[in-house]
């Protein structure tokens, strides 16, 4: 299955959910996220099955002054 993360195409496992690819893609940092352009809570994270050709957005903090 491809879906796209912040515009780069990536072939995942159809079971995979939303945090599982995270913990993958943030090694723990905090982060924010949308999917389809919908944000997505961090408690939704565990139970969010990802579709086929969907775009994920993930930001993370930027510390600065």
């Amino acid at each position: 299955m491809n879906i796209y993360v912040n515009d780069e195409e990536t072939r995942i496992d159809p079971d995979q959910t939303l945090a599982s690819l995270l913990s993958s893609l943030s090694g723990g940092r905090q982060v924010a996220v949308a999917v389809n352009d919908s944000v997505i809570r961090q408690d939704e994270w565990a139970d969010y099955r990802l579709q086929n050709e969907d775009r994920v957005l993930v930001i993370a903090p930027v510390q600065g002054g």
